[in-house]
């Protein structure tokens, strides 16, 4: 599932750091993902990227799943504040992923 607000809020992120580059032609999508035992938020790059390496994303939080009977939504809500704490500490660590570097 895409998340489009945290993927402007990336985009504006870079821009106002100085990465206005890297806002318009790199980041591709924000997006939870799940691998069977936990949910991630990862930055996906564009597919037309260059230094987009197959298989890989930049993490931005991840929980296990949560036990029966526990507030799913709870963890939800937990993810997308930390995705979004994150994003904002480590703009310049997205970038230079996004640089490949």
């Amino acid at each position: 599932m895409a998340l489009r607000f945290l993927e402007r809020e990336l985009r504006g992120l870079l821009i106002n750091s100085g990465w206005e580059e890297l806002a318009e032609s790199a980041v591709g999508a924000i997006a939870f993902t799940d691998d069977g035992g936990t949910i991630y938020v990862h930055v996906l790059p564009k597919e037309s990227w260059p230094n987009r390496a197959r298989g890989r994303a930049y993490v931005l939080a991840w929980e296990d799943y949560t036990p029966e009977g526990s507030d799913c939504m709870y963890c939800y809500r937990w993810l997308i504040r930390e995705a979004r704490a994150s994003l904002r500490e480590n703009v310049d660590a997205i970038a230079r992923w996004l640089e490949g570097r």
